[in-house]
Parts: structure tokens; sequence; C-alpha cells
């Protein structure tokens, strides 16, 4: 039987300091100025939802981190929505805990988020929402990665994994499948959209193209979108990493639907935020 290797002490030093260089976008003091104070006390939960907090990844379930994580986000990606101004109806897709939601609508604004039952998770095959297609008909998942069951008949929405802190922190939202189209949504219905971290979550690249042409049709004015940067067993797989990178070139280039790429960030060491402004 294999003994466990033991990591030396002095190189996971050098993969977290990696890690926060990698990352400095999220968590560095960029401007001098704090988020508001009033969003950083801890989230209002129970018994029930701090049984729920336990499944998730703890560093997500620290709302002041989350709020400092976001409040980055927004001054990088939109500085003009921190500015005096009409107010602006705010959709974020997988908003999850909603803390970028959360300082939006401090400030004024008029949030959605959206979230719905996370099928990232694999077991012993390709059942995972990362390598489906868009409206993938012969993709079936009857368990969420929770747990929760999956049932399209049922009348009610499915759970999600941060159900209780968007309760809590009183964020309306819009359950649905975000790999399936077309959206129970109006054409333009909202003047911002933001998608941090969560396109891949809806399916393979290939079909995020679809996923982007939904985006503008219930956009007005802006999209902001952040792909995760491609992890080592994903680039290992050649079909996958070429359906990545020629997504992020056509991001760069877009210019369809009444809306064009107007800035590209670098974000996780790598040119993956995309801002799509109406023209």
């Amino acid at each position: 039987m294999n003994e466990p290797v033991s990591v030396p002490s002095e190189l996971r030093v050098l993969e977290r300091r990696l890690h926060l260089e990698k990352t400095k976008a999220d968590h560095m003091d960029l401007f001098g100025e704090e988020p508001p104070a009033e969003l950083l006390t801890p989230y209002r939960l129970g018994a029930e939802s701090l049984s729920r907090s336990a499944l998730l990844q703890k560093k997500y379930t620290d709302r002041a981190r989350n709020i400092s994580r976001c409040w980055n986000r927004t001054q990088l990606f939109l500085p003009e929505l921190l500015l005096p101004g009409a107010p602006q109806r705010v959709l974020e897709m997988s908003t999850a805990h909603g803390a970028m939601l959360e300082i939006l609508r401090h400030y004024g604004h008029d949030v959605t988020g959206n979230d719905y039952a996370n099928m990232m998770k694999s077991r012993g095959g390709r059942d995972s929402s990362y390598f489906r297609k868009v409206n993938d008909e012969g993709f079936a998942r009857f368990r969420d990665d929770y747990g929760n069951r999956l049932d399209p008949e049922a009348d009610d929405a499915p759970d999600w994994p941060y159900r209780h802190i968007t309760n809590a922190i009183n964020l309306p939202m819009e359950i649905f499948d975000a790999g399936v189209t077309p959206y129970p949504l109006v054409d333009k219905s909202f003047d911002v959209l933001i998608c941090f971290q969560a396109i891949e979550h809806y399916c393979r690249p290939s079909g995020w193209a679809a996923v982007l042409d939904e985006f503008c049709r219930i956009t007005r004015k802006t999209i902001v979108v952040v792909p995760n940067p491609l992890t080592e067993g994903l680039q290992a797989d050649p079909d996958y990493s070429a359906e990545y990178r020629q997504v992020m070139l056509d991001l760069r280039r877009f210019d369809r639907n009444g809306f064009r790429c107007t800035s590209v960030h670098m974000h996780w060491s790598q040119p993956s935020g995309f801002k799509l402004t109406a023209v």
C-alpha cells in the first residue's frame, strides 16, 4: 500500500505565494477605498442555514471576504456603476453568495441574481455540465453535486447551494438552467449583465456562442463575462482546450447582436475578462 506523499512546507508556502500573485486583482488594495462597512458584517443564518453552509467552501461563506473580493471586481469591471447616475437594472448569472449584487444594490441599482443546481462533478463519466452541449437533451442528472434531487417535471424550482445566503440578504432571484436556451426572461429586460467565473458551468465552450447570444437578447447596455481559467485537467483535453482558446479570441473580436467587445482584462494571470458594450 502506497504511503501518502508529504509536500514540504516550503513548497506549500511557494504555492500559496504563487496563488496570491495570480489572484491579486481579487484581494489587493486597488485604490485605498474600503467597501461599504455595513456590508462587512456576518450573514445572519439560523441553525439549518449554518448546516447548509458547512457543505460549501468555507471561504465563500465569509461575507466580509465575499464583499471585499467583489468590491475589487466592481471597481475593475464596472466603475461606472459606483458613480452617481440613474439606477441600472442588473442581472448576475450564477450569483452564488450575491456579494457583487449587494454592492451594486448599496449604490442604488435594481439587482437580480440567477442560480441553479450545481452539476459540475462527474461520477465515472462526463455527466458534468462542463462537457455537455448547449440544450443537450441527452444530458441527464437526477442529483446535483450536493445530493439535491433534480426533477424537471416538478412544479417547484430545484434547490441551489447558496439559497440560504441569498435568502438571508433578501436578494431577488431567477432560478433556471443557463445551459438551456431561451431563458425565461423577456428581451432587453436588464441594462447590465455580469457573469463571473460561471459560463463554463453551463456547457462546453463550443456552446458559449449561443449563451452569449442569449445574454445579448436580454441586455440593453453592458455585458461582462469572465470565464474561469483552464484547469490542468482541461488543458490536457485537446478538444476542450482548443474550443476554449477559440472562444477567448472570439470574445476579443465580439461584434454582433448590437454589442462589441470594448475592453479585455487580465484575470487570474490570463486575458479572460471581457466587457461587451451596446453600439
